[in-house]
């Protein structure tokens, strides 16, 4: 990947990593295209919510 990732990409890298741990270059790339992107900051701030959510839900005994 050169120069910045597109909005694309970025939602790609964001959802992986969700289920990897994303390369330096890669959280970086993210980072950068954060500063730039109203749009994929809201998308990575909803994907770190409902991952946040699911987690709280799946810990949830009933009591």
């Amino acid at each position: 990947m050169m120069g910045l990732p597109n909005c694309r990409e970025v939602t790609r890298l964001v959802l992986e990593g969700e289920e990897r741990a994303l390369r330096s270059s890669e959280k970086l790339a993210v980072r950068a295209h954060f500063l730039i992107c109203k749009a994929c900051t809201n998308f990575g701030k909803q994907v770190e919510l409902m991952s946040k959510a699911s987690a709280r839900w799946r810990g949830y005994s009933g009591e």
